[in-house]
């Protein structure tokens, strides 16, 4: 068993397919020519030439660095942070809507020239992160179907993976579809889907290659994740979703979460309210009675609940440096189903990932803590 090593803080971060870009600014992105190269640019501000372009033609993004923050008009290009490709930029001020300046790399020299295009900007993102830079890059992945199977029954397991051309075969995700036989398979079907890249700057993996270039080492990041099934029965479909990204930042960001669905009503379920008052905590004051559309974040668990959580987990090696925050919360929690019981995972920052574990409490040790919703839940797997 586990020890205690103190209180893990950290928010709960949940695997969310699909983000919504939200209100949109009016801004601009440049389209012109590098020489005889048609090129589309981005710009991260209006007082600096940092940003990123990419060649029309070819598609592979490249950042644009300030070497020298009292010079803003002049620029060197990055292919990452230990990849420069010797090439800088020089640029005039600004006249309205068009950018002039040359482009250096040895001893040759090479005229820019750049007319502004209007843009929808994310409101608080830059151009570098608008559909209207990143859908050319984002263009071309491709999903692949193949039959798979879980406990008995078949089902369609679908895999995308990103352009290579453009940097993003690095982008890898996997869901799958369920065969047609439930009143709410179709819509589940829908709610699935939703994690594989539809190649619009709104979907996660758009977003994550904006945030790239905008903060991160001039690549486009990567993205993994796999959706899959960890409970199918008539009535109920539980899912894992799991994997690990980098858009920039100091790390990257890895995530494990689960997801239940009614394959009746074809609807998302939300496992808190299976649990009885007083077994969960909820973030932000909410009060366990308070009616919610949807599913809670839940904080932590009661003293009872946890210990009893505790008494599961995994034996393992590094034990001494993994533990359970005081009080079992902290730090988030996500809870799933299984045939043996619900199952709970532990949201943990980045420095302690590695500590994540699943544990199923068995249905007889969960019961003390069931609502009626959820004594349905057990009975009906049964």
């Amino acid at each position: 068993m586990m020890r205690t090593a103190g209180f893990f803080v950290a928010l709960a971060l949940t695997a969310a397919p699909v983000v919504a870009q939200g209100p949109q600014n009016e801004g601009r992105i440049w389209r012109g020519t590098l020489g005889a190269t048609a090129i589309t640019a981005c710009f991260f501000d209006q007082d600096s030439r940092a940003g990123a372009y990419y060649a029309d033609a070819v598609l592979e993004p490249i950042r644009l660095e300030l070497p020298d923050d009292n010079a803003p008009q002049v620029v060197r290009e990055s292919r990452s942070f230990d990849d420069q490709t010797g090439a800088t930029w020089s640029l005039a001020p600004d006249a309205d809507d068009r950018i002039t300046g040359d482009w250096h790399s040895g001893d040759t020299t090479l005229p820019i020239r750049l007319i502004a295009v209007p843009a929808s900007i994310p409101e608080y993102g830059s151009p570098c992160e608008s559909e209207a830079f990143l859908a050319p890059l984002l263009a071309g992945g491709e999903t692949t179907a193949k039959r798979a199977s879980f406990d008995g029954t078949d089902y369609t397991e679908l895999a995308y993976a990103g352009p290579k051309r453009s940097g993003l075969d690095d982008y890898a995700v996997t869901s799958f579809a369920l065969d047609r036989v439930r009143p709410g398979d179709a819509a589940v079907n829908r709610a699935l889907a939703e994690a594989l890249p539809d190649g619009t700057a709104a979907h996660l993996a758009g977003q994550c290659a904006g945030w790239s270039m905008a903060n991160g080492s001039g690549a486009a990041g990567y993205l993994e994740q796999a959706v899959v099934p960890i409970l199918i029965t008539p009535r109920w479909l539980g899912v894992r979703d799991s994997g690990s990204s980098y858009c920039g930042g100091a790390h990257p960001n890895h995530f494990t979460g689960f997801a239940v669905y009614d394959r009746d009503s074809g609807v998302e379920v939300d496992p808190a309210a299976w649990f009885k008052s007083g077994a969960l905590a909820f973030y932000d004051g909410e009060a366990e009675t308070e009616p919610k559309a949807a599913k809670r974040p839940i904080a932590g668990l009661s003293e009872a609940l946890g210990k009893a959580v505790l008494a599961h987990w995994p034996e393992r090696e590094d034990g001494d440096e993994c533990g359970m925050a005081d009080g079992f919360g902290g730090s988030g929690w996500q809870i799933g189903l299984t045939r043996d019981g619900p199952v709970f995972v532990q949201q943990l920052p980045h420095v302690i990932f590695a500590c994540t574990e699943e544990v199923v409490l068995p249905w007889a040790k969960a019961r003390p803590f069931l609502s009626a919703e959820g004594r349905a839940v057990m009975d009906s797997l049964r």
